[in-house]
């Protein structure tokens, strides 16, 4: 039976709290947290919506229901409960223990039990039913932003200092929950049931069995149908909308397919919900939705929607209990006469490829240059199948520094093509191609190899940096049968030590089925593994337990910023306390500014990489960059 722990939890807690944008579920889960890990019976939350208002009862966790019910959100006066907090009761900074032996009285005081406060207790450590500890949370003025009010431990012992101090970690969570409920405010709508009034044996020939939307045959007597309202009036805009789920494989494949299910209908509700009483939303198959947008006054109208479909789409899901994010690429062709109507559908879908091309979260109008890039698509495949034979791949390094004193500790490999007929492809091209066709494993093993090769090179020439060397690997690569083999063997053929070389595989992948066992394997040659893009992932860590994981790696997306401030502050900062408790390294992605490395310097983060630093070199770079460190040392 798994036994739960602590990391797990955080991880877990941390995610409903990114995810969600009601506070009240985001405490719950803070307060869940607690009570299962601490064992305590009852935990009490305190917050104020924002810095400076007023404090409520917002949790009463293990409580009886009616008296829940009479004092759960009842106003609790800043003013009386900061006179209860005296400084001698301070345990640590910001938590107070108030025992039952001194004097306090307070009249919205709530008690486990009848015990009168004089009646002595069993031992020095034993907790008294007119015990109070309470967890401080204050803004950044020093005020009392919230508090945490925990009583009857399970234990019936007082709790240690170390166990304060843990306990204090979910209090910062309660932090991220407060920042992120003020950050992300969104009204919840009323789901509408799909009504219809055709005929079974016509709705079951014409309608999706699971979602309820119509099928692909009833889009197409409806296209058609908008096909003649376009022709009988050309002012008007009418376009057809493919939709392509951009996460609906990972999480189907990490939570099972009965949760992918869950996800197609929810998000067939949203969309069923956006559209307008013209409009007509169907599933064409798999994870991939049709929308026929009708009578609109501009193609700007349509591009408005289009944006209003992605924001229904991107806003989190709950999926066997869990919390799921997802987004959308999407295609959009117009319905005119000058287009024969075979093509609509099918340049909506080109578009729609376009899109996803770009990145998740996209859309894009069709245009004709689409289905040059659709026969570039083709060629590139060919041209692949080219360039692992003769050899066409180089490898580059982007180092990692050590932020105190911007010194290399360690390099990322980087994989580059330059096809002799069309010029440099970027990796954002070629590599999700290669996962489609089955060829980025050759790609990655080359990546890997001449990563040994130079990373023993570099150690061999300044032994006095003990440089280690950072490896992309792809899920395909993950579960190859052989992959822990090939990856001794040439640890072994390069004489180089598995601490030496980290393995970085990201988020959402680790929760493919069989990559944890994979993992596992590759462990045992010595390898370090690195959870690459971390906060990003759909998924729920839940398998983190299973492996020991010995660094992670912040997303850029939380580092970066228009203005070269760093991004996203609280999480970055919750991201390397969670690292800290638990020895795990930090590296942080995509620094461009010094303002940034400072900002990061600043939240106790100790490696970094990107452009303010190193820009990714050539092995002959690298080794010159090497000899002159190895001169002004």
């Amino acid at each position: 039976m798994h036994v739960e722990t602590p990391f797990e939890r955080v991880i877990e807690v941390t995610r409903d709290i990114l995810r969600v944008q009601e506070l009240e579920p985001a405490l719950e889960s803070v307060a869940r947290g607690i009570m299962d890990l601490y064992g305590w019976r009852y935990i009490t939350i305190v917050a104020a919506d924002k810095p400076g208002g007023d404090l409520h009862r917002r949790i009463m966790m293990g409580w009886p229901d009616e008296l829940a019910a009479e004092r759960k959100n009842e106003l609790v006066p800043r003013a009386d409960i900061l006179d209860v907090l005296k400084p001698h009761f301070e345990a640590l900074e910001n938590v107070y223990f108030i025992p039952a032996e001194r004097e306090f009285e307070w009249t919205r005081s709530l008690w486990t039990g009848e015990t009168p406060k004089d009646v002595p207790r069993e031992s020095a450590d034993a907790w008294h039913e007119r015990d109070c500890l309470i967890f401080v949370l204050p803004d950044r003025s020093g005020e009392m932003l919230a508090y945490i009010s925990v009583d009857g431990p399970v234990t019936g012992k007082i709790p240690s200092n170390e166990t304060l101090r843990s306990i204090q970690l979910f209090v910062n969570l309660m932090g991220l929950a407060l920042t992120n409920q003020q950050a992300h405010v969104a009204e919840i709508e009323h789901r509408k049931l799909l009504e219809s009034n055709q005929s079974r044996l016509r709705h079951e020939a014409t309608h999706d069995a699971l979602t309820g939307l119509p099928n692909r045959m009833f889009f197409s007597e409806r296209l058609k149908e908008t096909y003649e309202l376009a022709r009988a009036q050309p002012e008007r805009t009418h376009a057809v909308l493919f939709v392509d789920l951009d996460e609906f494989k990972s999480i189907n494949d990490s939570l099972g397919h009965i949760a992918g299910d869950q996800l197609l209908n929810a998000v067939a509700e949203r969309m069923s919900m956006a559209v307008g009483p013209r409009d007509f939303v169907a599933r064409i198959g798999g994870d991939e939705f049709a929308l026929l947008v009708c009578d609109r006054d501009s193609i700007e109208e349509v591009e408005a929607f289009v944006e209003r479909i992605q924001d229904e789409l991107v806003r989190p899901m709950t999926i066997e209990n869990r919390i799921v994010y997802n987004t959308a690429s999407i295609g959009i062709a117009l319905v005119d006469e000058r287009t024969p109507i075979d093509d609509v559908l099918r340049n909506a879908d080109t578009a729609m490829y376009h899109a996803k091309a770009l990145g998740r979260a996209r859309h894009a109008f069709f245009d004709d240059h689409m289905h040059l890039e659709v026969a570039r698509r083709l060629s590139l495949t060919s041209d692949l199948r080219t360039a692992i034979e003769h050899e066409q791949f180089t490898v580059v390094f982007q180092p990692i520094v050590e932020l105190a004193s911007n010194r290399i500790v360690a390099f990322e490999a980087l994989v580059r093509w330059f096809n002799p007929a069309t010029g440099e492809i970027m990796p954002g091209e070629f590599i999700p191609l290669a996962e489609d066709v089955g060829l980025v494993v050759a790609i990655g093993r080359f990546v890997f190899v001449e990563s040994c090769r130079w990373l023993a090179e570099w150690r061999r020439r300044a032994p006095e940096l003990d440089l280690r060397m950072h490896v992309n690997l792809s899920v395909p690569e993950v579960l190859q049968p052989d992959v822990d083999a090939f990856v001794a063997r040439n640890l072994h053929r390069f004489g180089i030590s598995g601490d030496d070389m980290t393995l970085e595989i990201t988020e959402t992948a680790i929760m493919r089925e069989g990559t944890v066992e994979a993992l596992e394997r590759l462990r045992e040659t010595g390898i370090r593994l690195c959870i690459d893009d971390f906060g990003t992932g759909y998924s729920s860590l839940r398998y983190l337990h299973q492996f020991p994981l010995d660094s992670i790696k912040i997303d850029k997306s939380f580092v970066e910023s228009v203005d070269g401030v760093l991004g996203s502050p609280p999480i970055v900062r919750m991201m390397i306390q969670l690292a800290q408790l638990y020895d795990i390294d930090v590296v942080a992605e995509g620094v461009e500014t010094a303002i940034q490395a400072r900002s990061l310097i600043e939240l106790e983060c100790v490696h970094a990489q990107g452009f303010h630093f190193y820009r990714p070199m050539t092995p002959d770079t690298v080794s010159a960059l090497l000899e002159d460190i190895a001169v002004a040392v």
